[in-house]
């Protein structure tokens, strides 16, 4: 799915910050929010994104995924500011998305659940490959992770979540 202004070569040569910011931020932010990081923290670690990406604006919106770009950046920052407050957060009620008609709200709610029981290397990875459909390698190279890593926590993942949501998984 391509959004306005977007090519598969990254933006359009005529997107400009201003236009690119409202939609990206939502997203990232709710992306952050899903693989676990506080709301407050979120949009706080995705404007601190979104100030890394100011000066680069030029180079990063050629690239074929500048929300990529955005996601890695927003990632590393949470992981440096966990590694260096070592508090425990707890992961609030993530916002709710615009409910897709043939999903029930208590549906929506216990997949929520489901992933909030997921390990967060697991829950990462289920986002990104679920949400964002990004490809195994991609995924790999995002998180700095081996491609091997993905597909396990993606399978194990599988298996968790169908186990919670008595689901039957064809793993192959």
């Amino acid at each position: 799915m391509l959004l306005a202004g977007v090519s598969h070569m990254g933006l359009e040569s005529d997107v400009g910050l201003a236009d690119y910011y409202p939609l990206a931020f939502r997203r990232l932010v709710g992306t952050l929010r899903v693989m676990g990081v506080p709301g407050p923290d979120a949009a706080e670690i995705a404007q601190e994104a979104f100030v890394r990406l100011i000066p680069r604006w030029d180079r990063v919106r050629t690239y074929e995924s500048p929300d990529g770009w955005l996601r890695t950046v927003a990632w590393r920052i949470w992981l440096n500011r966990r590694r260096g407050d070592r508090r425990l957060t707890v992961m609030e009620e993530p916002p709710e998305p615009p409910p897709p008609e043939h999903v029930s709200r208590a549906d929506r709610l216990t997949l929520l659940a489901a992933l909030e029981d997921l390990p967060q290397g697991h829950r990462e990875v289920v986002v990104l490959h679920y949400l964002h459909d990004l490809p195994v390698g991609r995924i790999a190279t995002e998180l700095g992770i081996a491609e091997g890593t993905v597909k396990s926590r993606l399978s194990r993942a599988r298996s968790a979540l169908a186990t919670a949501l008595t689901l039957e998984v064809d793993d192959v």
